[in-house]
């Protein structure tokens, strides 16, 4: 990649990364320190829908497993031990599978319950009792119609089930990541404020009166323990895409639905008990993200941050204590991110998957293996096991 393509990162700032990355030595590996394990949906030139498993050996892609789905979904969650995932449907989706993250056999395919579809993101608490996900009471057409599915989890030999067995309100519209806070007791989610139908697919029907939040929830109780919202100004700046550090700062991407040429804070950060602090990149490099950021994801450090705006075909790199702009590169396409050594790996829906070494500004092309799938346009989320 050309040296314009990527831009330098401060002084200051590198000299932070450095030291951050130098503490901090872990990284994905994948299960017992071997080779790291990639899951994505993903979905080929026929338009037929996978998820997709993955690993990284000597620099070369190779295929470890694949399920045909029934539609695109959209992100993959993991319980606690890594041993199994759950692959969600995308909105207005209502399909969910459960199964065993090593052999990639399925164990469970689920339905939405009746009224509901899903958001296409879950969270398993660390005890690995208890799943959540994202969802909507969509024949509410008037109140906080977003919802969490609270599911039990059984394990049967060699396996689990997962079995539905509450509901809380989410004290909002339109749900999308939701996420475990450090403490184990605290769910935070992004109210992205869309009101939508399945009738209508994915057509917002109250762009002129969203009311986007961000809320802690009580994943026992299902109280509401804080709210934040974004000024006035920015109500149709939807939250979508959430990520935690170890201290407990929630990272918040956005996509604005108001007019292209407003200039729109699409990332900030929060601390509980504090105020959201909107991120801003220098002007000429904020007018060009197209009012719209795909995934966030923190470093192994948890002090940098990766926003990717696939619209625009750059990723976006951030200092999240301070909220300083760091750097940008481009990347057609690329959405789906995750920490990864000293940086991020990540994918693009025109089927590339690099790595971007924070430390050195470079990027990593992979060779594929003789069975890996070419062809691919991969999903907006990327998952280390």
């Amino acid at each position: 990649m050309s040296s314009s393509s990527i831009q330098n990162i401060p002084r200051r700032s590198f000299l932070s990364l450095t030291v951050a990355l130098a503490l901090n030595s872990s990284f994905a590996l994948g299960k017992d320190g071997v080779n790291p394990v990639f899951l994505s949906a993903a979905t080929n030139s026929d338009n037929t829908h996978w998820l997709k498993a993955f690993t990284i050996k000597n620099n070369q892609l190779a295929e470890l497993y694949s399920h045909q789905l029934q539609a695109r979904a959209h992100a993959v969650a993991l319980s606690s031990n890594t041993d199994f995932f759950a692959v969600i449907a995308r909105r207005p989706g209502r399909f969910m599978l459960i199964g065993d993250t090593v052999s990639g056999k399925i164990l469970q395919e689920i339905e939405a319950t009746e009224g509901r579809h899903f958001y296409g993101h879950g969270v398993f608490a660390n005890d690995d009792e208890f799943f959540y996900t994202t969802e909507s009471d969509y024949e509410d057409m008037q109140g906080d119609s977003g919802r969490i599915g609270v599911w039990k989890i059984h394990k049967p030999l060699n396996g689990i089930v997962l079995e539905r067995v509450n509901e809380f309100p989410t004290y909002g519209v339109g749900p999308h990541e939701l996420l475990m806070m450090p403490d184990q007791q605290t769910l935070v989610v992004a109210n992205g404020g869309i009101r939508t139908h399945p009738d209508s697919e994915r057509e917002i029907l109250n762009v002129d009166s969203m009311q986007p939040s961000l809320v802690y929830i009580n994943r026992f109780t299902g109280e509401l323990l804080e709210q934040k919202r974004l000024p006035a100004e920015f109500h149709q700046a939807s939250i979508r895409h959430l990520d935690i550090n170890v201290q407990g700062q929630v990272a918040m991407s956005m996509q604005f639905e108001g007019e292209p040429f407003l200039g729109v804070p699409l990332l900030a950060t929060h601390q509980r008990g504090e105020a959201i602090l909107q991120m801003l990149a220098p002007e000429q490099v904020q007018s060009k993200l197209a009012q719209y950021v795909g995934s966030i994801r923190y470093d192994t450090s948890g002090h940098f941050l990766v926003a990717s705006c696939p619209r625009a075909n750059v990723l976006t790199f951030w200092d999240a204590q301070s909220g300083e702009f760091l750097n940008q590169v481009r990347a057609r396409d690329a959405c789906g991110v995750c920490a990864y050594k000293d940086g991020f790996l990540y994918s693009a829906g025109t089927g590339q998957i690099r790595y971007y070494d924070l430390t050195h500004q470079a990027i990593t092309n992979f060779t594929l293996g003789e069975d890996f799938t070419t062809g691919l346009f991969w999903d907006n989320h990327l998952t280390a096991v």
